[in-house]
């Protein structure tokens, strides 16, 4: 539970709500597209990098991936900090968890990126 006193405690709770559901909307449909859409199609490597180069597709994937990124990391920092009473430990745990969440979705993003260039753009 969050303790009232703490400052943005309760943006903090409403952004971990929405992102609950931006999750809900994303992961139905990234299921719907890759394996309800294209019911025909043989499931392959081609299919999925196909489907990667046009822009909605990609823009799902890309919003899926930061939402995770946020709501997961959001999640454990507030567990984590839950009976924290030290102000220096939480800077540093959020610290901390935000190079984590920074680093995964650059990583991601330069996975996900793979399939649009020959070259992934992390790596130009």
């Amino acid at each position: 539970m969050m303790s009232p006193n703490r400052p943005g405690g309760a943006w903090q709770w409403f952004l971990q709500r929405v992102s609950a559901v931006l999750l809900l909307v994303l992961v139905l449909g990234h299921l719907w597209i890759e394996h309800f859409l294209h019911l025909g199609s043989r499931f392959s490597y081609q299919g999925v990098a196909a489907r990667l180069v046009h822009g909605f597709y990609d823009a799902i994937d890309y919003a899926l991936l930061v939402v995770v990124v946020y709501h997961g990391l959001n999640g454990l920092y507030h567990v984590l900090t839950d009976r924290m009473h030290r102000g220096s430990a939480r800077r540093t745990l959020a610290i901390g968890l935000s190079l984590v969440g920074i680093a995964t979705v650059v990583l991601g993003a330069d996975i996900l990126s793979a399939f649009l260039t020959p070259h992934p753009w992390f790596l130009l």
